[in-house]
């Protein structure tokens, strides 16, 4: 044939195998291997917890280890297990055709698991950090607000010991002003004090 036939899943929309017009069910979901552009994989490789991933990856972390020492011997384990997945893909077979190839397919993905632990493993250690850091945050804020307040009353206070001087240099000012205009006015004749006296008496 010039051209080659239709795939078989063309006939699940056919009007005669299909009146209602409905799409067909899913296909049941692939267990085991699988091969998808040559590679080889496994339904059975599924994300671990880091706990576990660090166990599955043979890096000896004790269980009582803080986070440093967890993370100082994650840290140096992943070097040496990243080369050796590098090994590993440098002769990786391009497609699976025997037996050995797919040994080899699966022994890079246990390699792969096995980088991806030691990294969720960091990322575990790190994350032990995080209420430590989070109390370091609120101190940091906590001191920043206290060295503000502490500015701002400085400022006030400065403020207040300036206009406290300036009243003081004021009323200084005014009281010599009011005595040296009180000490100018002459002062009044003798025959009116002698009245204004003498009219005080017959008031009184």
């Amino acid at each position: 044939a010039p051209f080659p036939p239709p795939p078989k899943y063309y006939e699940d929309f056919e009007p005669l195998s299909n009146k209602d017009w409905k799409p067909p069910a899913p296909p049941p979901p692939i267990k085991g291997s699988y091969v998808v552009f040559g590679t080889m994989y496994d339904t059975e490789f599924a994300p671990q917890t880091p706990q576990a991933a660090i166990e599955a990856t043979g890096v000896p972390v004790p269980a009582g280890a803080t986070p440093v020492q967890g993370l100082r011997q994650l840290n140096r384990a992943l070097p040496e297990e990243y080369l050796a997945l590098v090994d590993l893909m440098i002769d990786r077979p391009v497609l699976c055709t025997s037996e050995a190839d797919k040994e080899h397919i699966k022994q890079i993905d246990l390699q792969r698991e096995k980088v991806e632990g030691i990294i969720r493993g960091m990322y575990d250690c790190l994350a032990r950090f995080r209420p430590f850091q989070a109390r370091q945050s609120l101190i940091a804020a906590l001191r920043a607000q206290i060295e503000q307040r502490k500015a701002h009353a400085a400022l006030l206070r400065t403020n207040r010991e300036k206009a406290e001087e300036l009243i003081a240099t004021t009323a200084g000012e005014l009281k010599q002003a009011t005595e040296a205009l009180h000490s100018s006015q002459p002062s009044a004749p003798h025959h009116l004090r002698a009245a204004a006296a003498a009219g005080g008496r017959c008031f009184g």
